[in-house]
This record gives structure tokens, sequence and C-alpha cells, in this order.
């Protein structure tokens, strides 16, 4: 396994450029440079955690796609996964960029003071494409155990929990990024944007006290979720125990929405000056 894994940086790295490469209908002539170039590798990597961030399944196909000899991938399989990727992967791509626009949307819209039913309708938006997304993932997945026989399954799961094991995240900032697209208005508070009085710091520490506990067992739920989902992926998992985990995050992240909304009407209408908003809301 060792044998396996010791290029797979650096095999998954270049096929994902010369895959993109091919989508834009490179000539070979420049294929080098494009390979070479610091835009095109930053442009991938950010491709990489886009899709991380909207998915928590496994990306199987650049893995297997990158890795064909170690793999021992025959022609045969090699001309039917091709075809898979060409008909899923810039559909998987599209949807996760899409995610991330309405999300930005989202947090610009509660800059803006956007009603809270407003921002949940536009966020539903993402949770659809959240979970049409797995649901194309795990249709790759069942795809791809059709046409791999046990000991290259088993290869390439080894491989990617080695490589690409579950980034399960514990730092605080970077938990409630990752759940919740709408901004962290105590983080910005908490960096001495604006300069509390007395009794605002007492209705803040009230507020936070009564819900950042909870919001925190939510982000953590999720995680836990997802890293359910990475694995029941990876053991064979039915298609309905992984989609009931991505219909429950729905869920939760409805609550963190909805929660987080109420933070920012809290802090408009009963804490803040709108001096202070303004301050805050222009970071």
């Amino acid at each position: 396994m060792k044998n396996l894994s010791t290029h797979f940086i650096i095999l998954l790295a270049v096929s994902l450029l010369i895959s993109s490469c091919k989508e834009n209908k490179t000539t070979d002539s420049n294929l080098e440079k494009e390979i070479d170039s610091t835009e095109v590798k930053a442009a991938q990597l950010d491709k990489f955690e886009v899709m991380k961030h909207a998915t928590a399944l496994p990306r199987y196909m650049s893995v297997i796609l990158s890795n064909k000899e170690a793999l021992n991938i025959d022609a045969n399989q090699e001309q039917q996964l091709t075809d898979v990727s060409k008909e899923k992967s810039p559909q998987a791509v599209k949807m996760a960029y899409e995610i991330i626009d309405v999300e930005k949307e989202i947090h610009q819209l509660s800059l803006d003071k956007a009603k809270k039913e407003l921002i949940a309708t536009s966020f539903e938006k993402s949770l659809e494409l959240r979970t049409n997304l797995a649901t194309m993932k795990l249709d790759c997945r069942d795809e791809v155990l059709e046409i791999l026989n046990e000991r290259q399954w088993n290869d390439l799961i080894a491989l990617y929990q080695e490589n690409l094991p579950f980034d399960n995240i514990t730092e605080m900032k970077a938990l409630i990024a990752h759940v919740n697209p709408l901004p962290n208005y105590m983080q910005l508070i908490q960096n001495d944007i604006i300069k509390l009085d007395e009794k605002q710091e007492v209705k803040l520490s009230e507020w936070s006290s009564e819900n950042h506990p909870r919001m925190m067992e939510l982000s953590n739920n999720v995680i836990a979720l997802e890293k359910s989902i990475y694995e029941l992926s990876m053991n064979k998992g039915a298609r309905e125990d992984i989609l009931a985990n991505v219909a429950e995050i729905v869920v939760i992240k409805r609550q963190i929405i909805a929660t987080k909304t109420d933070c920012r009407d809290n802090l408009i209408n009963t804490i803040l000056s709108e001096e202070q908003w303004e301050k805050i809301s222009s970071k």
C-alpha cells in the first residue's frame, strides 16, 4: 500500500490539472506551460476545496484516474470510468460552485439586513443543491462499485483514507464557517472592530451564554454526520442511510441559519447603535 500512496498527491494534482486543460481545450503545445502555471495550480486547489466544502462524500473518480496503474485498471475499465467521469464530473463541479455562489448571496443578504424569511428562502437553494450533489456522488460511487473488482475497490479505499482522511474540524472559527455561510458578527465584535459599553457587553454576554453552546452542539453534529457519510460511502453503506444523514444535516443547518439570523437581529435591534452596526457590517 505504501507503493500505492507514494505518488498519490502528485498524480492527483497532475490529473486535475490535465483534466482542467482538456475541459478548456488547451492545445498540447501549451499543456506543459499550463501545468507549471501557479495560477492554474491555485485554481485546481480552489476546485478541490470547493468540492470538499460542498460534499462530505469521497471524490473517487479523480483518485482512480490518477492512479490507474497502481490500481491495475485495465483498458475496458478505464473507458467505463472515463465515460462516467465525463458525464458526471462537470455537473458535480458546477453544482459545487453554485453552492458557493448561493452562500455568498446569503452572506450579503445578512449584511444588507434582509428579512429572516428571505434569508431562509435563499438558503433552501443551497440545501437543495447539496442534496442533489450528494445523490449524484452516490450514483458515481455505485457505478464505480460495478466497474471495479473487490481488490481494486479495497485498494482504492485504503489509498483514499491514507491520503485524504476525513477533515474533522475542531477549531471553532473554521467549524462555524464550514457549517454556516452567514457573517460571524460575534467574532467581529470580539476582534475589537467596535467598542461596547458595559450595558452592551452584558446584553451580548447574556445572548451568547444562552445560544452559543447550542450553536456549537449543532455545528459539531453536522461534522459528525458528515464523517458518517464519508465512512458509510467507503463501507458500501446503503444509499438510503447516507441520504438520511444528508437530510438530517439539512434540518440542523436550518436551525443554525435561523439562530444566526436571530443573533444578527438582536444585535441590530437591542444591542448596537446604527454606527456600530455600520462598522461591523462593512468588514
